[in-house]
């Protein structure tokens, strides 16, 4: 088998992970990604269910993601914040290890390639082992949605989930606490909206952002994907940075994350600028605050959740005396 361990002889090979929260358009951008030329690999992940274009993800990267999720404890809906200790443990590094030998296997070889699973910024500390492991050069594509819009898109999903509220904390775990960790990469930010509505020149901005060569052959990869692909599950809903601020349902921290990353993806602010800096660790550091919060949040979650289907609780003693109320009629 063979080792990978980065070293001065070793040919760079550039990955592009996309980041983002669920339902903010990732599926789509990834798919853009393939447009540029990016290669997604050929074992990708059957289109179908909430995502009938396509999913464009790798299933041997969703396969790790699920063990690593397992490992770490958290589902989808989680809410705690995760700390670096939890990336450090001996089932963690077997996972890692096995995912080194896996990618590089694949992907080693091939000098452009990325990949997309929308928990990897929150579990960022996870894949940049990989990453340095593999010596690659690292270059990061972040997905972003009005929060308003992701909520809407999650809901048709899963009602619960759905909820401005719960949606609004989705959003920030899996956006804010390891973003810093980006830093020091290429970086472009790409806001759904503006690519469905301008996809050449949204692409064209991913280019210049993650220094991306763009030849004639990819012409027509771009144009296929402006006038083909991206007509096929145009979004029903889109509202703007006023709608969100004005929405009493939306928290501030949310709203300010999206404010920041919605300004660079404008051109209005970059990452590097010291107002988006000083902003955005003042967000982190509030966002950490919540930390307790939301940890208690999960907490009473599982113990609603543990009463509602324990047959000894009263919780589902008043859901069987419902249910035979109405057949009753």
């Amino acid at each position: 088998m063979k080792n990978y361990v980065t070293s001065e002889a070793t040919p760079v090979s550039t990955v592009i992970p996309v980041l983002g929260a669920g339902r903010s358009g990732t599926s789509a951008i990834t798919r853009g990604l393939a447009a540029l030329g990016v290669d997604l690999g050929d074992k990708l992940r059957r289109p179908g269910g909430k995502n009938p274009t396509g999913f464009f993800e790798d299933n041997d990267v969703l396969a790790i993601s699920k063990r690593l999720k397992a490992a770490l404890g958290i589902r989808g809906h989680t809410l705690r914040l995760l700390d670096d200790a939890e990336f450090e443990t001996p089932q963690m590094r077997a996972i890692q290890s096995r995912a080194i030998q896996t990618l590089g296997s694949r992907f080693g070889e091939t000098p452009l390639w990325g990949y997309k699973y929308s928990r990897t910024l929150r579990t960022l500390p996870f894949w940049e082992g990989i990453h340095d492991a593999l010596g690659l050069d690292v270059r990061y594509l972040i997905a972003l949605r009005n929060p308003l819009s992701v909520a809407r898109s999650r809901g048709k999903i899963n009602p619960q989930r759905g909820r401005q509220v719960w949606s609004d904390m989705e959003w920030l775990v899996n956006v804010v606490p390891y973003f810093y960790r980006t830093a020091g990469h290429r970086r472009a930010v790409v806001d759904f909206d503006r690519l469905m509505a301008d996809p050449r020149g949204q692409l064209a901005r991913v280019a210049r952002d993650l220094a991306l060569p763009v030849g004639n052959a990819a012409g027509a990869g771009i144009e296929e994907y402006a006038t083909r692909f991206l007509q096929q599950d145009k979004p029903a809903s889109r509202f703007t940075r006023d709608d969100l601020i004005a929405d009493p349902r939306a928290n501030r921290w949310t709203t300010e994350g999206y404010r920041l990353l919605d300004a660079v993806a404008a051109d209005e602010l970059s990452l590097e600028d010291p107002e988006f800096l000083a902003r955005w660790e003042q967000l982190a550091e509030d966002v950490r605050g919540l930390g307790p919060f939301l940890a208690e949040f999960d907490h009473m979650r599982g113990v609603t959740t543990r009463a509602r289907w324990n047959p000894a609780s009263p919780v589902h003693e008043l859901r069987q005396v419902w249910r035979d109320l109405k057949a009753k009629g």
